[in-house]
């Protein structure tokens, strides 16, 4: 179907339902200027089934997308135009522009090279991303554990799983050190021992759970150490009850022999 313009440079249209950069049951639409005499490209119209596009593509207005049934059914998928590229979606980028990958906020997903990782970055910094073996990296690239976070982490609670605790102190066949070998341990170390020194720990950082642990040993340690103290004291005060006791009775009788 053809229309022809009636202006001085005779705009025509075409519209064709067979016909189009991918043939078959597409409706498609090409315009020419009568001057130039020369037909631009098809433009495909979007149909029910399935529509490919070239070219940018700008629609002022909302989009809805939904699948008929099932949980898993693709509603949007964004792939790049080569193996190695990148596929983003750029929010709040600069009014009319688009194809640029750049936004105030840039979800991406990187190529095989980053190992597929999706990241989600304001201005051109990556804050926050995931790695395909699940990694999740908030402030760094290339997170090594499940979860790294560059940075400073404010909560209410933490709740670490435990293997084993401390308690194992105050069973009978714990041996508890002499306070003699840790003054020694101390002096030649310049730390306490099982606990990591400063060099250590600046390296190595901490595992929160088992210093947790390591200091509850030392605190059961220290509770050892004053019972057995206290016991000491007690021994000593009733010594010294019993001296008095032996002092006032020579008292007593050089009173008498007097």
């Amino acid at each position: 179907m053809s229309f022809g313009g009636f202006e001085a440079n005779g705009y025509d249209c075409q519209i064709n339902s067979d016909y189009g950069p991918n043939g078959g049951s597409h409706i498609s639409f090409r315009t020419k200027n009568g001057d130039a005499n020369i037909w631009n490209s098809w433009n495909e119209l979007a149909t029910r089934g399935t529509n490919t596009f070239d070219g940018n593509q700008v629609i002022n207005g909302f989009i809805k997308s939904q699948t008929a049934n099932g949980n898993y059914n693709e509603n949007l998928r964004l792939l790049p135009s080569t193996t190695g590229g990148y596929s983003s979606i750029a929010l709040g980028a600069t009014p009319g522009d688009y194809g640029t990958g750049i936004g105030q906020w840039t979800i991406i997903r990187y190529p095989a090279s980053y190992n597929y990782m999706f990241s989600l970055r304001y201005n051109s910094t990556d804050y926050f991303n995931i790695l395909n073996n699940g990694n999740v990296g908030i402030g760094t690239l290339n997170p090594s554990n499940r979860l790294d976070v560059n940075g400073t982490i404010h909560s209410k609670e933490v709740k670490i799983d435990m293997i084993g605790w401390s308690d194992f102190v105050f069973k009978k066949e714990y041996n508890l050190p002499k306070l003699e070998d840790l003054e020694k341990h101390i002096i030649e170390k310049g730390h306490l021992e099982n606990i990591p020194s400063e060099e250590e720990v600046l390296k190595n950082g901490i595992n929160l759970g088992e210093m947790n642990a390591k200091l509850l040993q030392k605190i059961e340690e220290l509770t050892l150490y004053a019972i057995e103290q206290n016991k000491k004291i007690n021994e000593l005060q009733k010594e010294n009850e019993r001296f008095s006791d032996i002092e006032n009775r020579l008292e007593k009788l050089e009173n008498v022999s007097k």
